[in-house]
C-alpha cells in the first residue's frame, strides 16, 4: 500500500494534464487531499473513452485506493464501475481491496486448562494503522473504517460470485484477468495470503484448510497454507478453459497464482499437458520463475516433438538457471540425445556451466570423444575453468592425463595448467610437472613458475629451488625469496626454507651478496631462533673468508658485530 504524498496538488495543474491528456494527471489526483474536488472527478474520469483516462484511471486504483482523503473517489469510482458492468475495472478494486485490510502474526499467552500450563499460541491481530470508528458515519476520518474496508472486501467479491452464478463462462474471463493483477509484493507474508479476502475465495472457496471468520480468514486448526489444493469459487467456470489456465502460469506476476494454475491444470487436465508440443513448452521453460520451471521440465517426458530437438535447441534449453528444472532436462537429454550429435567443444561448453548436473553431463560425453590432436588439446583444457568443483577436479585429472600420454603435448599446454585460477587444477599440473621428464628440465617452464601470482605455485617452486637455481638468474631467485619472506600469511616452513636458501647463496656466490645481504636481514626476523642462528653461522663463515662479502654485511646489517676490530 503505497505511503501518502506530502505534496499538495494543484486544481489548476489537474486541469491541463487532463485537458492535454497528460499521464502526469494521476500524480496530481494522488496528491489532492480536498474530498469533494476529488468526488467531482469519479464521473467524467469512468466515461471519457480516450485511452488516457483509461491508463490513468488503472493506475490510480493500483495504487491501493488508501490515500488520505480519497475515500470519496474511491467509492464513486466503484460503485460507477459497477453499475456500468466493468468487470475489468472491478477487478482492478479487487485487487486493491484485498490490500486494504492488513493484519499481524503476534505471540499470545494463552492457559491451557487441560495441562494447567499457560501456552504460547501465535494469532492474527488487526495493526490498528488507521484508527477510526467500526460502525457509524465519520465523514470526517482520512481513511476508510475497519468495518468499510471489510464490506468493501466482500462487495466486490460479491459482485463476481453474482456474475457467476449468471454466466460462469463470463465469470472465468472476468476473474483471470483479475487474477494476473496479483504481485509478489502483494502477497509477500503468510498472513498478507490470508488478508486477501477475494483471492483466497477464488481460488479455495472450498478448502477445509480455511476458517472465515468475522474478523478474517484464518488457517483451520490441525492445518497450514501448505496443505492448500485447487477449491475455487464457481468450479466450472475453471473447466473447457485450458488455454486461459496455461496462460495463467507464464502471466500472473503473483507465485500464489501460478501455483494454483499448475495445479490446476495437473488435476483437471492431464489429457492436455501430455500434448503439449516443445514449442508450447518453451516459453514455460525459459519462465524466469522456479515453479514453472520445474513444472514444464516435468513435462518434458511426454512432450511432443521432443526427440526430434536439434542440439543447438537442447543446448539453448539448458541455459536456464534453475538446478531442479535442470535434472529434468538432463534426464530428458540423456534419453533423446547420443552423445555422437555434438562436438566435443559443445561437450566442454556444457562440462564448463556452473549448474553440476549439466557440467556433469557435459564432462561424461566429453570424456567418450577422441582426444587426438593439437586442437583437442587446446580444446579440453578449456575444462580448468569448469565451474562446478566435482566436475572441475576430474576434469583436471582426465586432462593431465591427456597431456601426458599425447605426444603433441607442449610446454605452453602445461604452463596454462600452472596458471588456472583453481588450486585443484594447478596441483594436478604441478604433479604431471614433476614427473613428467618432458618438462621437468625445461628452463622456461621453471622461469615462469616465478612469475605465477599463487602461493601453491611458488611453494613448489621453492621446494626445488636448489635443483633449479641454474635455470634461474639472480634476479628471479631474490624474487622468489623476497616474495616468500615478505608475505605475513606464509607459514614459517616456507620462510626456514627460502632463508636456508639465501644463505647458501650467499656464501656460494659472494658477488651477488650486496641485494641478498639485506633480505638475509629480514628473513632473520621471520624464522625461530635455532634456524636463526644455523644461517648466520654459515653466512659469517663464509664472511671470514670473503672481505667484499664483509662490507655487505657491514652496510646492510650494521646491527652485527663480526668484524668490530676491523673497523677500530
Amino acid at each position: 500500500m503505497a505511503n501518502a504524498r506530502t505534496r499538495t496538488g494543484s486544481n489548476l495543474l489537474l486541469d491541463e494534464y487532463w485537458e492535454a491528456g497528460d499521464d502526469r494527471y494521476v500524480d496530481e489526483v494522488l496528491s489532492l487531499t480536498a474530498g469533494k474536488k476529488l468526488k467531482s472527478l469519479a464521473d467524467r474520469w469512468l466515461k471519457d473513452s480516450r485511452p488516457f483516462a483509461r491508463r490513468t484511471l488503472v493506475a490510480y486504483i493500483a495504487d491501493g485506493c488508501d490515500r488520505p482523503h480519497h475515500r470519496p473517489l474511491v467509492k464513486s469510482l466503484f460503485k460507477l464501475a459497477e453499475k456500468a458492468h466493468d468487470d475489468e475495472l472491478v477487478g482492478h478494486f479487487m485487487v486493491a481491496f484485498d490490500r486494504l485490510v492488513e493484519r499481524k502474526l503476534v505471540e499470545k499467552s494463552r492457559y491451557d486448562w487441560s495441562s494447567r500450563q499457560s501456552l504460547k499460541v501465535r494469532t492474527l491481530v488487526g495493526t490498528g494503522k488507521h484508527p477510526a470508528r467500526f460502525w457509524g458515519r465519520n465523514d470526517s476520518a482520512p481513511h476508510f473504517s475497519k468495518a468499510t474496508r471489510d464490506y468493501l472486501r466482500r462487495r466486490v467479491l460479491r459482485y463476481f460470485r453474482d456474475i457467476g452464478r449468471k454466466d460462469p463462462v463470463r465469470y472465468g474471463e472476468a476473474i483471470r484477468k483479475a487474477l494476473v493483477l496479483y504481485r509478489d509484493d502483494h502477497l509477500d507474508k503468510p498472513e498478507r495470503l490470508l488478508d486477501a479476502w477475494s483471492l483466497l475465495h477464488v481460488l479455495y472457496h472450498g478448502s477445509p484448510v480455511l476458517d472465515r471468520h468475522p474478523d478474517g480468514i484464518r488457517v483451520a486448526k490441525g492445518h497450514s497454507l501448505a496443505e492448500l489444493e485447487p477449491a475455487p469459487l464457481w468450479p466450472e467456470a475453471w473447466k473447457g478453459s485450458f488455454e486461459d489456465v496455461l496462460a495463467l502460469v507464464t502471466t500472473a506476476k503473483s507465485r500464489t497464482v501460478r501455483v494454483f494454475a499448475v495445479q490446476i491444470l495437473k488435476a483437471w487436465y492431464p489429457r492436455e499437458l501430455g500434448t503439449l508440443t516443445m514449442s508450447r513448452l518453451r516459453p514455460l521453460i525459459a519462465s524466469p520463475n522456479e515453479e514453472v520451471q520445474v513444472f514444464a521440465a516435468d513435462l518434458l517426458r511426454t512432450a511432443e516433438g521432443i526427440s526430434s530437438l536439434s542440439v543447438a535447441e537442447w543446448l539453448e534449453l539448458l541455459q536456464i538457471d534453475n538446478p531442479t528444472a535442470l535434472g529434468f532436462l538432463c534426464e530428458a537429454i540423456k534419453k533423446h540425445v547420443s552423445p555422437a550429435r555434438l562436438t566435443l567443444d559443445q561437450c566442454v561448453d556444457l562440462a564448463c556451466s556452473p549448474i553440476a548436473p549439466v557440467a556433469e553431463l557435459g564432462l561424461d560425453w566429453a570424456m567418450t570423444k577422441k582426444t587426438a590432436g593439437i586442437k583437442t588439446i587446446e580444446s579440453v583444457l578449456r575444462l580448468a575453468s569448469a565451474r562446478a568443483p566435482r566436475v572441475r577436479e576430474a576434469a583436471a585429472k582426465w586432462v593431465v592425463s591427456i597431456l601426458s600420454t599425447s605426444k603433441e603435448t607442449r610446454m605452453t599446454h602445461v604452463r596454462d595448467l600452472v596458471d588456472a585460477r583453481y588450486d585443484d587444477v594447478r596441483r594436478e599440473a604441478l604433479q604431471l610437472f614433476e614427473r613428467d621428464v618432458r618438462f621437468k628440465d625445461d628452463p622456461a617452464l621453471w622461469s615462469a613458475l616465478a612469475e605465477s601470482p599463487y602461493d601453491d605455485v611458488r611453494a613448489f617452486l621453492l621446494a626445488h629451488l636448489v635443483q633449479r637455481e641454474k635455470a634461474l638468474g639472480p634476479a628471479t631467485l631474490e624474487r622468489i625469496w623476497a616474495t616468500t619472506i615478505l608475505a605475513v600469511h606464509r607459514g614459517s616452513k616456507q620462510k626456514r626454507t627460502a632463508l636456508s636458501q639465501i644463505a647458501a647463496r650467499i656464501v656460494s656466490h659472494p658477488t651477488e651478496a650486496e641485494p641478498l645481504v639485506g633480505l638475509f636481514g629480514y628473513a632473520l626476523r621471520s624464522v625461530r631462533p635455532p634456524e636463526r642462528r644455523a644461517a648466520l653461522a654459515a653466512v659469517s663463515r663464509a664472511a671470514f673468508q670473503a672481505p667484499a662479502l664483509r662490507s655487505a654485511i657491514g652496510r646492510k646489517l650494521p646491527e652485527l658485530s663480526l668484524f668490530q676490530e676491523e673497523r677500530a
